[in-house]
Formats: C-alpha cells, structure tokens, sequence
C-alpha cells in the first residue's frame, strides 16, 4: 500500500486494487491506511526494509520531477492543478514518513530516559 502510494497514486485507487486482489474490503484497508502511523515505522525498522525509506524517498523525487515536468509544459490549467497535487500529495507522503520516524525516535528517547530514572530513583532508595 504504501510502495503504491509513494508512486503517486492516490490511496483510493491503491485501497480498490488491494482489496480486490487480497479479498478484503477497502474499509478494512481505509482503517490500516488511517492507521499508517503506527504501522509504517515498524515497517521502516525492519531489517529486510531497509533501504525502503530511501528507496521511497527516490519514488518520490521521481514522481515530483515528473509533475513538475507536467506542470511546465501542460497547455491547461486543469493538467496543472492535477500536477501540483500530485506534487503537494508526494510531499505529503514524504512528510508523514519522515514525522512518523521522528516521533517513534522521540518516544524511544523519553521511556528510555524515564527507565534511567525509574532505576536511578529505586538503586537511591535502597541505599537509605
């Protein structure tokens, strides 16, 4: 879902096709993708995924230099509200993937720094 989405394709094309093929309804994939903050950055630490979050940032500068490449030679103005929201739209993705990690990454830091304190707290007590 999200590999299909970082081409440029809009979550609800991605949704139709998945349930189709998988044999889900695209309520259950709607809820997953509302859900995507929870679930794309264990996706994004996971070994065999690696190089996906640069693999994805590549799709993405492809998919903006194609629509910019729309928007400069479009000969109307609808090709070029299309291309600016694909753009917008890839940005979009770019930003929740990267606020996604940051915020995991913040969360990490502060219960590790909270289990410090918890053990500093108790070892000081025992030692009354």
């Amino acid at each position: 879902m999200l590999d299909a989405v970082s081409t440029g394709l809009h979550p609800s094309a991605v949704i139709t096709q998945l349930a189709e093929k998988y044999g889900v309804t695209e309520r259950a994939l709607w809820s997953d993708w509302q859900r995507r903050e929870k679930w794309v950055p264990l996706l994004l630490d996971l070994e065999k995924y690696a190089g996906f979050t640069e693999m994805i940032g590549q799709k993405l500068k492809g998919v903006q230099k194609a629509a910019w490449s729309i928007y400069l030679k479009a000969s109307n103005d609808s090709a070029r509200v299309g291309a600016l929201r694909t753009i917008l739209e890839a940005l979009e993705i770019h930003r929740d993937i990267v606020q996604t990690r940051d915020v995991i990454e913040r969360l990490e830091k502060i219960e590790e720094i909270a289990q410090k304190q918890k053990m500093h707290r108790s070892s000081g007590s025992t030692l009354h």
